[in-house]
């Protein structure tokens, strides 16, 4: 008998190291395929060489180091700022997660701790929302923000302002509901405390809930930070010129390259490039918030 579970044993090994290598390969493919086709290049019609060789141009065309036609003739359609459309991804991504997380974190705190009226009338509205698809908000969006940009420019179409206003609503409802889950889980005891010795709700959410919360706080502003600098849907829907692109906009112009010719070719090579820096920024991001992720999920009281 112990020779048959040893044996069992040393199979389900195997086949759970199989299962983990096939979903590597899996997951990694994309990664190295882009990895690939952004430092390589193939040779011309007519070379005597038949392999790829390794460069650097296609990154340097986006860091702005080099022309926007490669030796094959193939000209971008459109300037490639490679610098402008991360900084204004940045610029939309932080005011985003800056307004969600102080919206959320507010409203997940008075749904997981205070009483008032309408209170599981709203907490059910909320839960609903959920299951209405965020990419049918785009034209109702795009309608809204017409007709808001006739009174208030600043926050109307093609603008980051109206941008960041159409994502803070779309993030603010997944972020409250990791919120109120997050702070009913705290020890009521610490509040209800502070409490008895005459502090006001809004101190004991400030002196004791934030602080408890604060390793869940950052992991989920630096995911949400993530995810909006990538985000496609609302800016593709809200965002027309050029200039106000962010990475997954400017990124189009190398679908719409054209050739020596004049026909239309894609810049695979240069698109691999640009998302390869691209994603530079939530690898960094995702490094950070390892720590502050295993300090989450330990709870806010050890031991």
């Amino acid at each position: 008998m112990p020779m048959v579970t040893g044996r069992h044993t040393r199979w389900r090994r195997h086949v759970a190291h199989i299962g983990i290598i096939l979903s590597l390969v899996v997951v990694l493919y994309p990664f190295a395929n882009m990895l690939w086709q952004a430092v390589t290049a193939y040779p011309e019609a007519g070379s005597a060489s038949h392999w790829p060789r390794f460069t650097t141009e296609h990154l340097r065309l986006m860091i702005g180091m080099r022309d926007q036609i490669d030796e094959y003739g193939r000209r971008v359609a459109g300037r490639v700022e490679f610098w402008l459309w991360m900084w204004n991804s940045l610029k939309v991504a932080a005011t985003t997660t800056l307004l969600a997380t102080a919206l959320a974190l507010t409203t997940g705190y008075a749904f997981a701790r205070l009483r008032f009226s309408g209170r599981a009338t709203l907490d059910n509205l909320l839960y609903m929302s959920h299951f209405f698809p965020g990419i049918l908000l785009g034209i109702a969006y795009w309608s809204i923000f017409d007709r808001i940009g006739d009174s208030f420019p600043a926050i109307g179409l093609d603008t980051h302002g109206g941008l960041v206003l159409a994502l803070t609503g779309q993030a603010t409802l997944g972020m409250v509901w990791a919120f109120k889950g997050y702070f009913q889980q705290l020890p009521l005891e610490i509040e209800e405390a502070a409490r008895i010795d005459g502090a006001s709700d809004w101190q004991t959410f400030r002196l004791i809930a934030l602080p408890l919360a604060r390793p869940m706080i950052v992991v989920m502003a630096l995911l949400l930070t993530t995810s909006m600098m990538y985000e496609p849907v609302l800016s593709s829907a809200l965002l027309t010129a050029s200039e106000n692109a962010t990475l997954p906009l400017g990124l189009r112009v190398f679908f719409f390259a054209t050739d020596g010719a004049g026909d239309s070719a894609v810049a695979l090579h240069e698109f691999a490039a640009g998302a390869l820096l691209a994603s530079l920024p939530g690898v960094i991001v995702f490094i950070l918030a390892q720590r502050w992720m295993e300090q989450s999920t330990t709870g806010a009281i050890k031991g």
